[in-house]
């Protein structure tokens, strides 16, 4: 059976958005504070970068998360459709 693809709703492009612009600006920000400490790895600088790998992990999975549910709400409507059918067709065999 061939797979529809649901359209992406406002939170999905959100979530785009808003991963990009943590992605993007984390990491020069990250490279700000590591350049003014002059090159040096300290325990802020892998604390920061712990905490935005963190972020970036967590809207990676909220991402993942909010795909499955759109496909299960898809598959349900779909089945839902279907049980419908076979019972009208059901009833009018009566």
């Amino acid at each position: 059976m061939a797979e529809k693809r649901v359209r992406t709703d406002t939170f999905q492009k959100v979530l785009l958005v808003v991963g990009f612009s943590v992605l993007i600006l984390g990491y020069f920000m990250i490279n700000n504070m590591f350049q003014a400490e002059g090159r040096i790895i300290s325990w802020e600088f892998l604390q920061t970068t712990f905490l935005w790998l963190l972020m970036v992990i967590f809207i990676i999975f909220l991402s993942i998360s909010e795909d499955m549910k759109t496909s299960m709400i898809q598959e349900q409507t779909d089945e839902i459709k279907l049980l419908r059918e076979v019972l009208t067709k059901k009833k009018k065999k009566s």
